[in-house]
């Protein structure tokens, strides 16, 4: 149990340092990048909440949010580069 939780308490500081350089960026593309660090970042804690619940339920949803992120992130590069 206390690898788990050291884990979610790194996992929590990288979001934390990530919603700073979101704050601080200036450019889209900068804070598109960091959008997706976030959403990686939360994956993960869902798939550290599943195994430690032991809920598929969570790792289901954990899957879904990651191919809705991959689906943003391609949409977001696609209008930052050439427009919709």
């Amino acid at each position: 149990m206390t690898p788990f939780i050291i884990i979610l308490i790194l996992l929590a500081a990288g979001g934390v340092l990530a919603v700073i350089k979101l704050i601080t960026f200036k450019k889209a593309t900068g804070k598109a990048v960091v959008l997706d660090v976030l959403t990686t970042l939360v994956t993960a804690v869902l798939v550290i909440l599943s195994v430690v619940f032991d809920s598929g339920f969570l790792l289901d949803i954990a899957l879904i949010y990651a191919i809705l992120s991959f689906a943003a992130v391609l949409a977001a590069a696609r209008y930052l580069e050439k427009g919709m």
